[in-house]
């Protein structure tokens, strides 16, 4: 017999390469038990519904996204430092992981506006407030220019987005070479340093 918390590991792994590869609207709780190798009941014992469990996905990302920006805190004295690690650290996800946030994003008008909310609560307080209060004390320790916390926030992730798109070229890992420009472009901008 599978245990509970393996049964329902594998029910979120399944649907997630099942959502990535077709969509929300795309898939059925049936295509997902059939994946699984499950009866819809055992599916159901898990998840209320499909948006349940797309939800479930997402908040599962977002937990391991909030666990990977403390370690980055943590683990840097600098703002640069600390948004450098957790740049990396995202960029270099298998782009099935990376992907999530992309997929949610797309996803959001198939998703009942109680479940959007609760995706909107959970991105910001395990991942975009997060990033936004390091920027924000960059800023005030004078690391930083001072500019709208928010604004920079957006400006960083407009940045990173195209590398969380699954399909090829963008869905490829990028080098650390290029995190790292990526990284000094959002710090140092473009204008050289030479004139």
């Amino acid at each position: 017999m599978v245990d509970t918390l393996d049964s329902r590991e594998a029910i979120l792994l399944a649907a997630e390469r099942l959502f990535m590869d077709q969509g929300f609207r795309g898939i059925s709780m049936r295509q997902i038990a059939e994946a699984v190798g499950v009866t819809k009941a055992a599916l159901y014992y898990h998840f209320q519904d499909k948006e349940d469990l797309f939800v479930a996905i997402v908040a599962r990302y977002l937990a391991a996204m909030s666990n990977l920006i403390d370690t980055a805190a943590a683990s840097n004295p600098s703002c640069r430092t600390q948004i450098g690690a957790i740049v990396q650290q995202i960029l270099t996800q298998p782009v099935e992981q990376r992907a999530i946030l992309r997929l949610t994003s797309q996803e959001l008008s198939n998703i009942s506006l109680e479940n959007r909310a609760r995706f909107m609560e959970m991105y910001h307080d395990r991942f975009i407030g997060r990033i936004t209060a390091l920027l924000a004390a960059g800023m005030v320790n004078g690391e930083l220019r001072s500019v709208e916390p928010q604004l920079a926030t957006w400006t960083l992730l407009g940045m990173m987005y195209p590398y969380f798109h699954p399909a090829p070229p963008s869905g490829m890992l990028p080098t650390l070479g290029q995190i790292d420009t990526l990284v000094s472009i959002f710090f140092d901008g473009l204008a050289s340093h030479s004139r």
